[in-house]
């Protein structure tokens, strides 16, 4: 059996755990109030719609930005392509002048050693014998020159077209003069006039050449 103090003392406590709840509740109740929390919503909403509109706006910068330094990358590999493109066909043509110089002082070279090679001396040359051998030094001399001319020119791929005893080639040939030889065939050539070349698989100089051709119209152009 509890005694009436233990009873009252129990009573006194029940009564001021109510008390204290109810005052809980009440300022638990006034932190919910319903209209506060509508403002604190609107404005957590209204911050979230400002940082998305901020944050689609640093995105559009950035896109353009993007594109921008794209556009500007592709013009400048344009411009790069172009330069290469420019510099490669100015040495292509820098390379194709000094080897087309290189063939006129090869044909001078030429000319020369083939006039030394026909050459004859006269019964004096012979008894004398001094002129001979200059000529003979000479044309040691002019084929030894030739011999690394033809070598600097294979460097730079340069090669002669076989012209002689081939058809006519208007790719790579010109017919500036005919002539008849029956032993040979129709639109034959029959010798050179000038040698042609090629640089790899590029024309650099067409060869000048003589035709064998069996007819001629009254003007004596061959038909």
């Amino acid at each position: 059996m509890i005694d009436a103090e233990t009873k009252e003392r129990l009573i006194e406590q029940f009564r001021a755990s109510l008390d204290t709840g109810e005052d809980e509740m009440a300022e638990a109740g006034e932190t919910l109030d319903l209209h506060s929390l509508l403002a604190e919503m609107a404005a957590l909403k209204n911050e979230v719609r400002l940082q998305a509109r901020q944050f689609k706006t640093a995105l559009e910068q950035m896109q353009a930005l993007s594109e921008a330094l794209r556009e500007h990358n592709e013009r400048s590999l344009r411009d790069l392509e172009r330069a290469r493109s420019q510099a490669a066909d100015a040495k292509a043509q820098a390379e194709r002048g000094l080897l087309l110089g290189l063939l006129e002082l090869r044909d001078r070279l030429q000319l020369g050693l083939d006039a030394q090679v026909g050459w004859r001396p006269s019964p004096l040359h012979r008894l004398l014998g001094g002129e001979r051998r200059f000529v003979q030094s000479l044309r040691e001399g002019s084929t030894l020159t030739l011999q690394r001319l033809d070598e600097l020119l294979a460097r730079y791929r340069v090669r002669a077209i076989a012209a002689v005893g081939q058809a006519l080639d208007p790719q790579c040939m010109h017919a500036v003069a005919v002539e008849w030889a029956p032993q040979a065939g129709e639109g034959v050539v029959l010798r050179e006039l000038r040698r042609g070349f090629h640089q790899g698989t590029e024309l650099l100089r067409a060869a000048e050449v003589v035709v064998n051709k069996s007819s001629f119209n009254e003007k004596g152009i061959p038909e």
